[in-house]
C-alpha cells in the first residue's frame, strides 16, 4: 500500500512512528479476515485451503466492477460476499468436501487447482493490468499531529465489527455450538446429533464470504490485479500457524501483531524488510509456544 504523510517538519520520525503503528494495525484486521476464514477451513475440516487468496482477489476485482459499472462501490461489499457464498457450494461439493478425512497433499493439490482455475478466469474476464479503485470517502483524519485517510479508519472498523460479531455468532447461536462442537471431535459431534456436514458447508460458505468481503475493504488502498490474492497468501498461512491451527482467536491476534510489527518496522527499513523482519519476529514466539498463541484449538 502506498501512503503519504501530512506531518510538520518536527518530529519527522516520531509521526512515521505512529503513523505505520496506525497503518500496520488496520492492515492487519483485514489480514485478521483473511486468515479468520482461512483457519476455520482447516480447524473443522483439516483442509489447507490455496485457493483462499483467490477469493480474496474476487472480492477485489467485483469492487473494481462495481465502481466502474454501477458508480457504487458500498455494491461490493453486499454483492461480493453473496457471490463467493454461492459459488462456495458447489466448490465444497465437487473440490472440497471429496478430500476430508485423507491425506492433506490431497487437499492442497485440489485446493491449488482450484486456485489456477479462479487466477485464470479473473485473467480472462478482468485482465492482466492491474487497476485502481477510487476510495468511497475522501479526505482525512487529524491523528497526533498528521492526516490519516479516513475510508481506511472506517474500513478497518467494519473489519473490526465483522471480526466481533462472527466471535458472537460462534458463542450465542446454535450453529456456533455445532462449529465449536466439530472443532473439538467430528466423530463425538456426529454421535451428539451435531449435524457435522452442515456445519462444513456453513464454514465454508463463511470462509468464502469473509474473504471476498477483505478484498472489498483492501481494494482501494491497493491495487487490483487478479494475482493479488498470492501476495496475501503467505502472510495469512504464517498467521494462522502462529496463532495456532484451528485457534480463530489466536489468528487475529497474530495478524495483529504482524501488522504492527511491520508497520514499526517500515519505519527503518525497506517495506520488503519490514515484512521478512516481522515474520522472523513470530520465530521465538513459536520456539516458546510451539502450538501456537492460543495453544491449538479454539
Amino acid at each position: 500500500m502506498a501512503d503519504s504523510i501530512h506531518a510538520g517538519t518536527t518530529s519527522v520520525d516520531w509521526y512515521s512512528l505512529a503513523f505505520q503503528i496506525i497503518n500496520g494495525f488496520v492492515w492487519a484486521m483485514f489480514l485478521g479476515l483473511i486468515a479468520l476464514g482461512l483457519n476455520a477451513v482447516f480447524g473443522l475440516l483439516g483442509l489447507l485451503n490455496m485457493a483462499h487468496g483467490s477469493v480474496y482477489a474476487v472480492g477485489a476485482v467485483i469492487a473494481w466492477y462495481s465502481v466502474n459499472q454501477f458508480g457504487s462501490f458500498w455494491v461490493a461489499v453486499i454483492v461480493a460476499p453473496l457471490v463467493a457464498a454461492i459459488v462456495s457450494i458447489p466448490v465444497y461439493r465437487f473440490v472440497l468436501r471429496p478430500t476430508i478425512g485423507k491425506d492433506m497433499l490431497v487437499g492442497l493439490v485440489a485446493t491449488s487447482g482450484l486456485l489456477f482455475v479462479i487466477n485464470d478466469a479473473m485473467l480472462a474476464i478482468f485482465g492482466g493490468s492491474p487497476r485502481l479503485v477510487q476510495p468511497p470517502i475522501s479526505g482525512a483524519v487529524s491523528i497526533l499531529g498528521f492526516y490519516y485517510p479516513t475510508y481506511r479508519l472506517v474500513a478497518a472498523g467494519l473489519a473490526i465489527g465483522i471480526l466481533v460479531a462472527f466471535w458472537v455468532f460462534l458463542k450465542s447461536t446454535s450453529i456456533g455450538l455445532w462449529i465449536r462442537c466439530v472443532a473439538q471431535s467430528p466423530t463425538l459431534a456426529m454421535a451428539s446429533g451435531v449435524p457435522v456436514e452442515r456445519v462444513y458447508r456453513v464454514i465454508v460458505v463463511l470462509s468464502a464470504a469473509l474473504a471476498a468481503l477483505a478484498g472489498v475493504l483492501v481494494a482501494p488502498m491497493t491495487m487490483v490485479s487478479h494475482q493479488m490474492g498470492m501476495s496475501v497468501l503467505g502472510p495469512a498461512f504464517i498467521v494462522v500457524v502462529v496463532g495456532g491451527l484451528g485457534s480463530l482467536g489466536g489468528a487475529v491476534a497474530a495478524a495483529a501483531i504482524m501488522g504492527v510489527a511491520r508497520g514499526v518496522l517500515s519505519v527503518f527499513v525497506s517495506p520488503t524488510y519490514a515484512e521478512v523482519g516481522a515474520i522472523a519476529l513470530f520465530l521465538p514466539l513459536l520456539l516458546m509456544r510451539p502450538n501456537g498463541l492460543f495453544g491449538g484449538r479454539a
